[in-house]
């Protein structure tokens, strides 16, 4: 007869339970987005051509002055705010995005922080960013 120690069975009960644990973890960081305040980002391009990388944002309806840029490395953050529009009566259906949010783009790496510059025209903010050359990747040795 065959001795039974129950350890393989609590082994495979934990390695389910932490796969169970990762599943979730990674469910919860794909929807993420949707329950931060900034879940409703607008839609966003963003292209290259031979001396520039640009980034152009959808914000109808949004205030020039609502609308804050910054430059963090090369990562490009941009903030809007774009109240409600209330109306007498009832809404039967919202699809039209609203309230304050924050997003950030990792720009690559070959282009010139300190030469960015943005448009607004027509509810797009349109980023450009020109190119430096080539990408220039900082060793350090150790």
């Amino acid at each position: 007869m065959s001795k039974f120690s129950g350890r393989k069975v609590f082994q495979h009960e934990m390695f389910n339970r932490h796969v169970g644990e990762i599943r979730s973890m990674l469910h919860a960081l794909e929807l993420r987005d949707s329950f931060e305040p900034g879940g409703n980002r607008p839609p966003m391009d963003m292209y290259e051509t031979a001396g520039e990388v640009i980034v152009e944002f959808d914000l109808p309806g949004v205030t020039l002055d609502a609308i804050n840029l910054r430059m963090s490395g090369v990562t490009l953050i941009l903030e809007a705010d774009k109240p409600r529009d209330l109306h007498d009566g009832t809404y039967v259906r919202v699809e039209r995005h609203h309230g304050t949010f924050q997003h950030s783009v990792q720009l690559p790496g070959n282009i010139d922080p300190g030469a960015v510059r943005a448009e607004y025209r027509m509810g797009v903010v349109r980023v450009i960013c020109p190119k430096s050359g080539e990408r220039l990747v900082p060793i350090k040795e150790i």
